[in-house]
């Protein structure tokens, strides 16, 4: 068999590439790889976010390679998984800003800081994700997907390639869980909705 993957035809090297053959996705991954980095590129403003989103969505064409019938194919999902990519950071950054902003404006309008409070919600949130850690896999990651990144369910929903009704359950599931571990701290809902 040839080391060279360019004496092979389109429909030679799809076979080859659904099959698994690291030769075949090492000459997809260095057709493409420029193309999508400089896609990120101009949308993240960050080398090493473009960079970070490229590799994930490499590793995702990797993981389904059998999926794909032919370069077409391969090229629509590297342009929507990487664009979809950029959104889901883009979205992060704007929410992780508004809470950042929202948190300085909080602390301006004090006149003292609250160290106390500070620290019992510290406490609280600890134990939480103690208890979080408990939860069954896929509850855990809509979980901490919703009140960790602030992820809205159909949101949640797209990334898991689940229906939102199911996020939903589980999200509420997953509280009524944390809620009967935690009884004695009926502070628990009012952190949460902070959280949120």
């Amino acid at each position: 068999m040839s080391n060279n993957v360019l004496s092979y035809r389109e429909d030679e090297l799809i076979r080859r590439f659904r099959a698994g053959e690291e030769e075949a996705f090492t000459f997809v991954y260095d057709q493409f790889y420029f193309l999508i980095y400089q896609y990120c590129l101009r949308w993240l403003q960050s080398k090493q976010d473009a960079e970070d989103v490229v590799a994930d969505t490499f590793l995702k064409l990797h993981q389904r390679c059998e999926q794909f019938e032919s370069t077409e194919h391969v090229i629509g999902f590297l342009k929507t998984t990487s664009r979809n990519a950029c959104l889901n950071h883009l979205r992060h950054l704007r929410i992780k800003t508004d809470k950042q902003e929202t948190l300085l404006q909080r602390l301006s309008r004090q006149e003292a800081p609250d160290f106390e409070w500070t620290e019992v919600q510290e406490v609280l949130l600890n134990l939480v994700y103690a208890e979080v850690e408990k939860l069954p896999g896929k509850m855990k990651e809509i979980f901490l997907l919703s009140y960790r990144d602030g992820l809205k369910p159909a949101e949640i929903a797209k990334r898991l390639n689940l229906k939102v009704r199911t996020v939903s359950n589980q999200k509420t599931n997953a509280i009524h869980i944390l809620r009967a571990a935690m009884p004695e701290y009926p502070l628990f809902l009012a952190l949460l909705l902070l959280l949120d």
